[in-house]
Protein backbone atom coordinates (compact mmCIF):
# COMPACT_ATOMS: atom_id res chain seq x y z
CA UNK A 1 0.00 0.00 0.00
CA UNK A 2 2.52 1.77 0.91
CA UNK A 3 4.61 1.97 -2.46
CA UNK A 4 1.52 2.21 -4.40
CA UNK A 5 0.66 6.00 -2.55
CA UNK A 6 4.47 6.55 -3.41
CA UNK A 7 4.09 5.81 -7.08
CA UNK A 8 0.87 8.17 -6.82
CA UNK A 9 2.29 10.76 -5.26
CA UNK A 10 5.25 10.97 -7.74
CA UNK A 11 2.88 10.49 -10.97
CA UNK A 12 0.84 13.69 -9.63
CA UNK A 13 4.48 15.48 -8.75
CA UNK A 14 5.58 14.42 -12.76
CA UNK A 15 2.51 15.49 -13.90
CA UNK A 16 2.39 18.79 -12.05
CA UNK A 17 5.73 19.49 -13.76
CA UNK A 18 5.09 18.77 -16.99
CA UNK A 19 1.70 21.08 -17.34
CA UNK A 20 3.39 23.81 -16.23
CA UNK A 21 2.15 24.57 -12.53
CA UNK A 22 -0.05 27.09 -13.59
CA UNK A 23 -2.60 28.38 -11.61
CA UNK A 24 -6.43 27.91 -13.03
CA UNK A 25 -8.06 31.78 -13.73
CA UNK A 26 -10.20 32.44 -11.33
CA UNK A 27 -13.91 31.61 -11.66
CA UNK A 28 -16.18 34.25 -12.83
CA UNK A 29 -19.97 34.54 -13.83
CA UNK A 30 -19.28 33.71 -17.82
CA UNK A 31 -16.02 30.93 -16.85
CA UNK A 32 -17.86 28.15 -14.68
CA UNK A 33 -15.76 25.97 -12.98
CA UNK A 34 -16.46 22.01 -13.94
CA UNK A 35 -17.10 20.21 -10.62
CA UNK A 36 -14.19 17.97 -9.45
CA UNK A 37 -13.53 14.40 -10.29
CA UNK A 38 -14.10 12.09 -7.42
CA UNK A 39 -14.25 14.61 -4.80
CA UNK A 40 -17.07 13.57 -2.07
CA UNK A 41 -19.59 16.01 -1.68
CA UNK A 42 -19.97 15.28 1.35
CA UNK A 43 -16.56 15.48 3.66
CA UNK A 44 -15.91 12.68 5.72
CA UNK A 45 -15.33 13.22 9.49
CA UNK A 46 -12.72 10.39 11.17
CA UNK A 47 -14.16 7.42 12.68
CA UNK A 48 -14.02 8.74 16.38
CA UNK A 49 -13.20 5.43 18.73
CA UNK A 50 -11.61 5.35 22.05
CA UNK A 51 -9.29 2.54 20.70
CA UNK A 52 -7.38 2.96 24.35
CA UNK A 53 -10.67 1.24 26.13
CA UNK A 54 -11.28 -1.05 23.37
CA UNK A 55 -7.65 -2.42 23.93
CA UNK A 56 -7.55 -2.29 27.67
CA UNK A 57 -10.83 -5.04 27.02
CA UNK A 58 -9.12 -6.88 24.57
CA UNK A 59 -5.86 -7.10 26.98
CA UNK A 60 -7.96 -8.25 29.81
CA UNK A 61 -9.35 -11.06 27.44
CA UNK A 62 -6.10 -12.29 26.27
CA UNK A 63 -4.45 -12.66 30.23
CA UNK A 64 -7.40 -13.94 31.17
CA UNK A 65 -6.89 -16.78 28.99
CA UNK A 66 -3.65 -16.41 28.89
CA UNK A 67 -3.86 -17.70 33.16
CA UNK A 68 -6.11 -20.23 31.98
CA UNK A 69 -9.33 -18.02 33.23
CA UNK A 70 -11.82 -19.66 30.87
CA UNK A 71 -15.12 -18.36 33.04
CA UNK A 72 -13.71 -14.83 33.44
CA UNK A 73 -12.59 -14.85 29.68
CA UNK A 74 -16.18 -16.07 28.25
CA UNK A 75 -17.66 -13.45 30.52
CA UNK A 76 -16.42 -10.58 28.77
CA UNK A 77 -17.80 -11.79 25.11
CA UNK A 78 -20.23 -10.20 23.52
CA UNK A 79 -23.60 -11.37 24.14
CA UNK A 80 -23.74 -12.98 20.47
CA UNK A 81 -20.38 -14.69 21.21
CA UNK A 82 -22.33 -16.43 24.92
CA UNK A 83 -25.35 -16.99 23.06
CA UNK A 84 -23.14 -19.15 20.62
CA UNK A 85 -21.25 -20.93 22.99
CA UNK A 86 -22.54 -21.74 26.18
CA UNK A 87 -20.06 -20.41 29.36
CA UNK A 88 -19.84 -24.67 29.66
CA UNK A 89 -18.62 -25.60 26.61
CA UNK A 90 -15.95 -23.13 26.84
CA UNK A 91 -15.10 -23.59 30.31
CA UNK A 92 -15.06 -27.76 29.85
CA UNK A 93 -13.20 -27.81 26.86
CA UNK A 94 -10.52 -25.79 27.55
CA UNK A 95 -9.88 -26.84 31.11
CA UNK A 96 -9.83 -30.97 29.33
CA UNK A 97 -7.48 -29.43 26.31
CA UNK A 98 -5.85 -25.94 26.87
CA UNK A 99 -4.39 -24.94 23.54
CA UNK A 100 -1.09 -23.06 24.06
CA UNK A 101 -1.23 -23.20 27.89
CA UNK A 102 0.33 -19.56 28.90
CA UNK A 103 1.46 -18.26 25.64
CA UNK A 104 0.80 -14.75 25.74
CA UNK A 105 -0.81 -12.87 23.12
CA UNK A 106 0.64 -10.27 20.60
CA UNK A 107 -1.50 -7.28 18.97
CA UNK A 108 -0.22 -7.41 15.05
CA UNK A 109 -2.79 -4.61 13.98
CA UNK A 110 -5.46 -2.73 15.38
CA UNK A 111 -8.32 -1.17 13.34
CA UNK A 112 -11.19 0.64 13.76
CA UNK A 113 -13.97 -0.23 11.80
CA UNK A 114 -16.80 2.20 13.03
CA UNK A 115 -17.03 3.95 16.55
CA UNK A 116 -18.85 1.03 18.52
CA UNK A 117 -15.81 -1.55 16.70
CA UNK A 118 -11.95 -2.50 16.34
CA UNK A 119 -10.93 -5.31 14.45
CA UNK A 120 -8.11 -7.16 16.14
CA UNK A 121 -5.31 -9.09 14.18
CA UNK A 122 -3.31 -11.31 16.93
CA UNK A 123 -0.45 -13.82 17.17
CA UNK A 124 -0.07 -16.68 19.70
CA UNK A 125 2.86 -18.42 19.15
CA UNK A 126 2.74 -19.92 15.24
CA UNK A 127 -0.95 -19.60 15.30
CA UNK A 128 -2.21 -16.06 13.84
CA UNK A 129 -6.33 -14.93 14.33
CA UNK A 130 -8.57 -12.26 14.31
CA UNK A 131 -11.24 -11.17 16.80
CA UNK A 132 -13.45 -7.86 17.09
CA UNK A 133 -14.14 -5.79 20.01
CA UNK A 134 -17.87 -4.29 19.99
CA UNK A 135 -19.21 -1.70 22.23
CA UNK A 136 -22.38 -2.90 23.52
CA UNK A 137 -24.60 -0.71 25.81
CA UNK A 138 -21.53 1.33 26.58
CA UNK A 139 -19.59 -1.64 27.53
CA UNK A 140 -16.37 -3.10 25.39
CA UNK A 141 -17.13 -6.90 24.64
CA UNK A 142 -14.87 -8.97 22.77
CA UNK A 143 -16.18 -11.03 19.90
CA UNK A 144 -13.98 -14.20 19.44
CA UNK A 145 -14.73 -14.69 15.50
CA UNK A 146 -16.82 -17.03 14.01
CA UNK A 147 -13.68 -19.56 13.51
CA UNK A 148 -13.41 -19.79 16.92
CA UNK A 149 -16.90 -20.11 17.80
CA UNK A 150 -17.22 -22.88 15.01
CA UNK A 151 -14.67 -25.26 17.44
CA UNK A 152 -17.47 -25.46 20.21
CA UNK A 153 -20.38 -26.27 17.94
CA UNK A 154 -21.01 -29.52 18.34
CA UNK A 155 -20.11 -29.47 22.06
CA UNK A 156 -16.98 -29.32 24.49
CA UNK A 157 -16.58 -34.11 24.32
CA UNK A 158 -15.97 -33.17 20.24
CA UNK A 159 -14.09 -29.66 20.85
CA UNK A 160 -11.56 -32.09 23.09
CA UNK A 161 -11.54 -34.89 20.53
CA UNK A 162 -10.16 -32.68 17.45
CA UNK A 163 -7.81 -30.92 19.76
CA UNK A 164 -6.25 -34.22 20.81
CA UNK A 165 -6.65 -35.74 16.93
CA UNK A 166 -4.72 -32.57 15.60
CA UNK A 167 -2.27 -32.73 18.88
CA UNK A 168 -2.90 -29.21 19.90
CA UNK A 169 -3.77 -29.99 23.66
CA UNK A 170 -1.27 -27.83 25.77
Amino acid sequence: MRRYTARVLVGVAALALVTGCETPPANTAGNPSPPAVGTPDVSQEPIQVNVAEALDLAQQEFDLITSGDWSGAWQLWTAEAKKSVPEEVYVETNEACPVQDGVEFQLQEVTPVSETAVDLTWRRDDTVGNSSLRLEEDTWRFDPGGGMLVEYASGAEDAVAKRQAAGSCG
